[in-house]
C-alpha cells in the first residue's frame, strides 16, 4: 500500500497504525495524534477497500470512457 502524505508526522502516524496489534491500539493512536491522524486512518483503510473492490480496475474503465 502507497500513500500520498501531506508530512512528516502523517508518515509516522502511519507507520504506528500499521504495527498496531488490534483496534483498541489503533483507538489509542488515532486519539492520542488527532485530526491527523484521522486522516491516515481513513486514507489507509480506503486503500485497504480498493484493493479489495477492485477499485483501481473501475479506474481504468472510467479512464477509457474519457
Amino acid at each position: 500500500m502507497e500513500l500520498q502524505l501531506a508530512n512528516k508526522n502523517q508518515a509516522m502516524i502511519a507507520n504506528l497504525l500499521w504495527v498496531a496489534k488490534d483496534q483498541n491500539e489503533v483507538r489509542q493512536i488515532v486519539a492520542k495524534h488527532g485530526p491527523d491522524a484521522h486522516i491516515v486512518y481513513h486514507m489507509m483503510m480506503a486503500a485497504y477497500f480498493d484493493t479489495m473492490n477492485d477499485t483501481d480496475l473501475a479506474m481504468e474503465v472510467l479512464e477509457k470512457l474519457k
